[in-house]
């Protein structure tokens, strides 16, 4: 008997242990846009079974094909979740949501891909905007920086259309876009925060412009004759916000000793990096 009074009483907890909360345009299950990286994601999931794959960086749809940037990208089946990367990049730049997805929007609306309705979706945000894509394969209910995909027929009207009029039709899948990207912004005299840094990293990485040639000329069809550089002191890390190298630089150009460190933060060595230019 006390062996199935445990059983009843653990199941609700796991039930809710599988629910995703979901901060519009800010994380997903602790993935915070802007900051999370792939790496991140293996961490955070490595019990699940995970995909490597590319993605394209369409904004409202998951059938745009080549015409987009690609987008390194992880799947995880089981959960019905696409984490989406740069491909420059392993930053989390949009989240997709397919079945058997479930999970809760701020705490305000439970989605549950298969299940949910427009209907559903129209109550928590009455003033979301109805719209479609030009290739026409979805409506999309914009809400913030969320779109909910429903399958667009064949037999459906021409838009504008009333949400009414697919009021009952399910959404087919959900996209997370962030509301800003937090490792380029913070800009201050041409400094930024480095690149996969941790939250409480306060070093800015700064450029410098560098002329291009030996002398002043005169710009050829718009193009600049100056040039970003790196500058200063500057600290580079990797995708899982560990310090990889850290030294100066001058207009672009390593000077002095460098300390290169390994994924677990270790150092490996220093290098001594000499000038022999004037620029």
């Amino acid at each position: 008997m006390k062996f199935f009074t445990i059983i009843l009483f653990n199941l609700p907890l796991i039930c809710f242990g599988q629910e995703h909360l979901i901060e519009t345009g800010k994380s997903f299950d602790e993935i915070e846009f802007g900051y999370s990286t792939l790496v991140d994601v293996k961490e955070k999931y490595a019990s699940e079974t995970i995909t490597d794959t590319i993605t394209y960086s369409c904004p409202h749809t998951d059938k745009c094909g080549k015409a987009y940037g690609k987008m390194n990208s992880i799947y995880i089946k089981k959960l019905g979740i696409v984490f989406q990367g740069n491909y420059n990049d392993e930053l989390i730049r949009q989240i997709r949501l397919y079945f058997p997805f479930k999970g809760k929007i701020d705490d305000l609306t439970k989605i549950e891909l298969g299940k949910t309705t427009v209907k559903d979706i129209y109550k928590s945000y009455p003033n979301s905007k109805l719209t479609s894509t030009n290739g026409k394969n979805y409506w999309i209910i914009q809400n913030d920086y969320t779109s909910f995909l429903v399958t667009r027929l064949s037999t459906d009207n021409n838009y504008p259309i009333e949400h009414i009029e697919i009021e009952n039709r399910l959404i087919k899948l959900i996209l997370l876009n962030p509301i800003r990207n937090r490792m380029f912004i913070d800009f201050e005299k041409n400094c930024c925060m480095p690149l996969y840094a941790p939250k409480n990293e306060m070093h800015r990485n700064c450029y410098v412009e560098k002329h291009k040639g030996g002398f002043y000329y005169i710009n050829i069809g718009g193009e600049s004759s100056y040039k970003s550089v790196k500058n200063g002191y500057w600290k580079e890390y990797y995708p899982n916000h560990i310090i990889k190298e850290e030294g100066n630089y001058k207009k672009g150009k390593k000077v002095g000793e460098f300390k290169y460190y390994d994924k677990n933060g270790t150092l490996i060595r220093t290098k001594r990096h000499r000038r022999f230019l004037f620029w």
